[in-house]
């Protein structure tokens, strides 16, 4: 089996599920689970956006598209729908840029660790601390990130999980990186500590995360090999590093990987055709509306 795995995607959801479908297409396989690591920007109105994502959504068109979805905009529905034609729904957790009150509200709602967030039930946001079956492994999800004074794990989810059997989980999902797995760009070592233990604690084969909007990775943690997938469509204009500027808002390499579940390998994606799934308009190049031809060869 393979699962799609999808890093920081900040509203561009159009993009997020262009891109699965073109690795689908792509490699000629089909896909058993998509799941993305966090701050899928959900948030139910731009009046419910933190500074941050208002800030940056100013010069980011495509960060909007999540509220296009939530208000079944006709070319992003039909987008979406023929996408799902192709592809899972999106399995997705907790960033530190959600509206955690709302999405706390639907699992309330819903009553299910597992509820869909949008109309077209694309997107579904997996509750902190549950476990669950994604192609054949035993997943578990963990939410959110460690930032002394501005956010923490949810407590009970991070209990639960520390008091998990070591070795009963195959693959950990999280927003938040282990402690050391890079330095910010003024030499302070990133991650957090407190996943670092839990890693330690369960010794999962494999552990996903995003967050620091870089790929990184394979690091060893024990057995645990441990990756972070980058931002999935980076800003036009990049707010530290003129280098990353992306004016055609184009899905960046490193922002997608691919687990084979059987084997527990796991593959950042560079290939070229990511640079498909591009622009401002949400026809994407037709990759979505079934206008682009469907390639034969990987």
């Amino acid at each position: 089996m393979k699962v799609a795995f999808v890093g920081d995607v900040h509203g561009c959801v159009v993009h997020a599920l262009g891109a699965v479908v073109l690795l689908q297409r792509h490699r000629q396989i089909q896909l058993d689970a998509v799941v993305q690591v966090g701050d899928l920007g959900a948030y139910p109105s731009p009046g419910r956006w933190d500074d941050s994502s208002r800030q940056f959504g100013a010069g980011h068109p495509a960060q909007s598209d999540f509220f296009r979805l939530l208000d079944r905009a006709p070319r992003v529905a039909e987008s979406i729908q023929r996408a799902l034609e192709e592809v899972p729904p999106v399995l997705f957790l907790s960033g530190n840029h959600e509206d955690h009150d709302w999405l706390a509200w639907l699992h309330e709602t819903s009553g299910a660790a597992v509820t869909p967030v949008d109309p077209l039930s694309a997107y579904h946001h997996v509750a902190c601390g549950h476990v669950a079956d994604v192609g054949g492994l035993r997943t578990a999800f963990l939410g959110m990130i460690e930032s002394p004074g501005v956010m923490d794990f949810d407590a009970d989810a991070y209990d639960a999980l520390m008091a998990a059997e070591p070795g009963s989980i195959d693959v950990l999902v999280t927003h938040e990186g282990p402690h050391g797995m890079s330095n910010d760009r003024h030499g302070k070592a990133q991650g957090s500590a407190k996943l670092s233990r839990l890693i330690e604690r369960l010794q999962p084969p494999v552990h996903i995360g995003g967050h620091y909007h870089h790929e990184n990775g394979p690091r060893s943690y024990g057995r645990t090999a441990s990756y972070a997938l980058g931002q999935l469509v980076e800003p036009k204009v990049s707010r530290w590093d003129p280098v990353r500027d992306n004016p055609q808002q184009q899905v960046m390499r490193g922002s997608v990987g691919l687990l084979d579940t059987a084997t527990l390998d796991f593959e950042f994606v560079h290939d070229d055709w990511l640079a498909d799934v591009s622009g401002d308009e949400l026809d994407l190049a037709g990759l979505l509306t079934g206008d682009s031809p469907r390639p034969t060869t990987p």
